[in-house]
């Protein structure tokens, strides 16, 4: 699935940046460039939708007793350090799950239904910079989905390091 999302996602971000490109300098392919740029993003829509929710419905494998290899129960108290280490400011974000929700809907408004309303919008009042607002919003949302899907993750770092019950 990740693969196909990325795939998805390229395509429609490149056939969402052809399409000021082609009004500027090839307008007779404008129809076409929005056309598949709407139907990429429809697509990838389909597929990372797909993917965050088989992404919420799995259970973690690591855990506390995984991430220190520890058997029995592990409670953990406390983080282990008076400071900062490596682990605790690489590994992981920092990010509130509050924040985290905010990022998930924000690249998800940003990356699929604006830029199909600016892409479509434009086609209709045929204005070049709707067509420049669809690229730059799609691809401002698409680095915000890239760092969701990897603070996302449940590191086992994270765990040992974050985690305090």
């Amino acid at each position: 699935m990740p693969l196909v999302n990325f795939i998805l996602l390229g395509a429609a971000s490149g056939f969402t940046l052809a399409v000021p490109l082609a009004s500027a300098l090839a307008p007779s392919l404008v129809d076409l460039y929005v056309a598949a740029a709407i139907a990429l993003t429809l697509g990838a829509l389909a597929s990372r939708g797909a993917s965050l929710v088989r992404n919420a419905r799995l259970k973690p494998k690591s855990s506390v007793q995984s991430a220190t290899g520890v058997k029995g129960r592990v409670v953990q108290r406390s983080q282990g350090f008076t400071a900062g280490s490596f682990n605790t400011k690489e590994f992981f974000h920092g990010t509130t799950r509050r924040g985290l929700a905010l990022v998930k809907w924000g690249f998800l408004l940003a990356v699929f239904p604006l830029p199909i309303v600016f892409l479509a919008t434009g086609l209709v009042l045929d204005e070049l910079w709707l067509f420049i607002a669809a690229f730059v919003v799609q691809y401002t949302g698409l680095i915000a989905e890239r760092w969701f899907f990897f603070a996302q993750a449940n590191h086992p770092q994270n765990i040992y390091y974050q985690a305090i019950s």
